[in-house]
């Protein structure tokens, strides 16, 4: 009995396990990521495209991020937007995104791509919940192969044509010592990133320093076919005088079609740099030592007479300033500023200190007092419907004291004499 149960469970069992085979989902065996590579052999700088295929079920969810690895010498682009597609794996179809890559390589010889990260989000169906993806690319191996003849230049770019320009800020010239130029060079090849692109040449001569600038890269993408273009902008100044040539520049790149050097030459540049004016030369300015010593020597005499004789001095002073800037003087100064200006408030205040001034029988021309019944209407009578105007006072008492010179000639001649303030 007991044997005949153990063989009744032994069955079951094996049922149960062929069973959950069956029900095993199809894709349980295919790859949610993948890479490909179209050729795995190319040649120093040129463009080594490969291809990275993510699978799901379902429809996927937002952007796919990439932890792209870092290989030394070489630079990995991202190449335009991905490509949906679907494919049929394993009996059932599958929806695909393709991205695609550009490698670029200045290292000959086997380059391998190490395994790296990428996280997506994707369904199981059309309604189901995202689910969130993080896989591992698979690594891959490439062949780099330099052209022949090319041990001696440094870096290299493979591509059809190089379109390269230049620009000046200014011209080249004659210049004079501490003289700046800007030099602007552009770079532009198809099927290039414009990281890929040489920097320039950085050597110039001792009387000259360089300054290179951050590199201003930008790709063009158009249907998986891309332009890459670098400009560089090099500033240079100009520290000693002489004669100092810039040696010419020469870009060269590798066409992979004709299997040809093509080149690039920006021409050589000389500076004739004059020496900066300098208001003395050493000799006169070694022969002016004693007259700088005299000059010091003076002047180090007359402040200590102005220290010994500052009270006096500050007497004299404020009676000097008195004396051609009479109170009188002044108001009226202030009185044609605030007129200027339509200030009201510092028009009455300015007429009032100069009436001060004035005889007891002092009588102004009509005009100028009908402005300044005007001003005390405006000011203390009823709430004004617009803002006061001091043009008219204004001409109306530069009038005043151009008809009465000799006036105020008397009254200066009145004032009090300076004697009491000199003694």
């Amino acid at each position: 009995m007991n044997r005949r149960r153990l063989k009744q469970t032994m069955c079951w069992l094996a049922g149960l396990c062929t069973a959950f085979v069956f029900l095993q989902p199809a894709h349980a065996t295919v790859k949610l990521v993948d890479i490909s590579a179209p050729a795995k052999k190319t040649w120093v700088g040129q463009r080594t495209t490969f291809y990275v295929e993510l699978r799901s079920p379902g429809p996927f969810v937002g952007a796919a991020g990439f932890s792209l690895p870092q290989i030394p010498r070489c630079v990995i682009v991202k190449v335009s937007n991905p490509v949906v597609s679907s494919k049929v794996l394993e009996g059932e179809t599958w929806f695909i995104q393709t991205h695609e890559f550009a490698l670029f390589s200045q290292i000959a010889g086997d380059i391998e791509l190490p395994s790296f990260e990428v996280r997506f989000t994707s369904r199981n169906d059309f309604v189901g919940p995202g689910i969130e993806h993080v896989e591992k690319v698979p690594a891959m191996r490439f062949t780099i192969q330099r052209p022949p003849d090319s041990s001696d230049i440094g870096f290299l770019v493979t591509t059809n044509e190089i379109a390269v320009t230049e620009t000046w800020q200014p011209e080249p010239g004659p210049a004079k010592q501490g003289a700046v130029f800007h030099r602007s060079i552009t770079q532009t090849a198809d099927q290039m990133t414009g990281m890929a692109l040489s920097p320039p040449p950085t050597n110039v001569p001792s009387g000259i320093r360089v300054y290179l600038g951050k590199p201003e890269v930008t790709d063009k993408t158009e249907r998986g076919e891309f332009t890459g273009t670098r400009r560089d902008t090099i500033t240079y100044v100009l520290q000693q005088s002489g004669t100092w040539p810039l040696p010419a520049i020469k870009y060269v790149w590798w066409n992979p079609k004709s299997e040809q050097y093509g080149s690039k030459v920006l021409p050589a540049v000389t500076f004739q740099v004059a020496a900066a004016p300098h208001a003395e030369t050493v000799n006169q300015s070694s022969g002016q030592n004693g007259r700088w010593r005299m000059g010091i020597l003076l002047a180090a005499t007359l402040g200590g007479i102005l220290i010994w004789q500052r009270n006096q001095i500050g007497k004299w002073a404020r009676a000097f300033w008195i004396r051609f800037n009479p109170p009188e003087k002044i108001a009226a100064r202030n009185l044609k500023h605030a007129c200027r200006r339509h200030n009201p408030h510092a028009a009455e205040a300015a007429w009032l200190a100069w009436r001060l001034h004035q005889p007891t029988d002092f009588q102004p021309v009509p005009a100028l007092r009908d402005a300044a019944i005007e001003l005390q209407r405006h000011l203390y009578g009823p709430l004004p419907s617009a803002p006061w105007q001091g043009d008219a006072m204004g001409s109306a008492f530069r009038r005043q004291l151009a008809d009465n010179p000799e006036r105020t000639a008397e009254q200066r001649a009145d004032l009090p004499t300076l004697n009491n303030v000199l003694n």
